[in-house]
């Protein structure tokens, strides 16, 4: 027991001294930013008003959506999103692939219990390529450091996200080698719905199947089309989107006798699915583009944009990327997971950077959310 005490004293103390420079190197960046930013703004034009001089590149940018927000009364949460290869949810829950299969689906352990603190070597070792990446992107980095701050109002969730920018490393199977020539990153924000499985435990990972675009068991659009029945129903052509198991009939998880892994086919009658939306079963999904745009939506048998509000921007100054989204505390709208306080939220962040779409993107594993309660991960203050 000495031993041990001796131990986590010691990893206290590491644990601190990584925070104070995560801490120090993020207030460098800051000042970087700002004083690239008052020297656009400083060269702007009188006719331009500043708008578009904030950036580097992208950006709806002005600071708008959040003007009421001071960021530096806001909590900050040092964030690892990690670069997941093709470790779907079924290589998850198989033993066979996974040594954790069992603690987590038996054991109810989180996906945070065993690798919160080892997503940098999880990140290197399968953004090098092997059996998780089949087709690596040379140069990629395996992880992004980012932090988030969300804050409240009476009306409104606000969230910022920065991280630093790292080059451009072509994809070498994309023609250009980038894979969304439009887009330089985007940001998705993932919110658990009820009556998910493992939902709490793993957050948006519940929608990454085998049989998706660029996993292993992706079906590719000759299969898609010989069933027109599912493919009329998911909206599908060349490929299929992230879905929940509760959608499907049956999901494959062991590959057993060569049995395709995935369920992409085997999807429930559009009434029960119907019913599923109606309980709040789903992934409530809020993404952001290069250029400031956004979509507000959900996951559920497909991937769905809906009308649900957001408001954003996105800017990249000094280095170091800056998003910016809002969307009301509780809309009503369908899709929307309401945020009371007194609740604890599981949400999931990505980070698609450099050209990337589908698979190739940063991902954090399970994250706590609330609203004005210090013990969540994510502290959602109140301003």
């Amino acid at each position: 027991m000495d031993s041990l005490a001796r131990i986590e004293a010691k990893e206290a103390e590491e644990a601190a001294a990584a925070k104070a420079a995560q801490k120090a190197q993020r207030e460098a960046v800051q000042a970087q930013i700002a004083a690239a930013v008052e020297t656009a703004v400083a060269e702007a034009t009188a006719a331009q008003d500043g708008a578009s001089g904030a950036s580097d590149a992208g950006g709806s940018g002005g600071g708008n959506v959040a003007s009421n927000v001071d960021w530096n009364a806001v909590p900050v949460s040092d964030m690892t999103l990690f670069y997941p290869g093709q470790a779907s949810f079924e290589w998850v829950q198989n033993g066979k692939t996974h040594g954790g299969a069992r603690p987590f689906t038996k054991g109810g352990d989180a996906c945070t219990t065993c690798h919160a603190k080892e997503l940098e070597t999880i990140g290197n070792k399968l953004v090098a390529g092997g059996e998780l990446e089949p087709t690596p992107i040379p140069g990629k980095r395996g992880t992004i450091d980012a932090t988030v701050q969300a804050a409240h109002d009476d009306e409104n969730l606000y969230v910022r996200l920065q991280w630093a920018d790292a080059g451009h490393n072509p994809a070498p199977f994309v023609d250009g080698g980038k894979m969304d020539p439009d887009n330089q990153i985007k940001v998705a924000m993932m919110i658990t719905g009820d009556g998910i499985e493992y939902g709490d435990q793993a957050g948006c990972w519940a929608s990454c199947h085998a049989d998706n675009t660029y996993m292993p068991f992706d079906p590719g659009a000759d299969a898609i089309s010989g069933n027109a029945d599912v493919a009329a129903q998911l909206e599908a052509k060349d490929t299929i989107t992230k879905y929940l198991t509760e959608s499907r009939t049956k999901v494959e998880i062991k590959g057993r006798r060569g049995k395709a892994q995935g369920g992409w086919d085997k999807l429930k009658p559009a009434d029960e699915v119907a019913a599923l939306f109606d309980d709040g079963t789903y992934l409530d999904l809020l993404r952001v583009y290069a250029d400031g745009s956004a979509t507000n939506g959900y996951l559920l048998d497909r991937r769905v944009k809906n009308d649900g509000e957001i408001a954003a921007e996105a800017n990249l100054a000094g280095g170091m990327w800056t998003v910016v989204f809002s969307r009301p505390l509780a809309s009503g709208a369908p899709g929307d997971v309401p945020l009371e306080a007194g609740k604890t939220y599981t949400v999931g962040f990505a980070i698609h950077d450099d050209f990337s779409s589908a698979r190739f993107h940063h991902v954090t594993l399970n994250t706590s959310l609330a609203l004005d309660d210090d013990s969540a991960q994510i502290n959602v203050a109140k301003q």
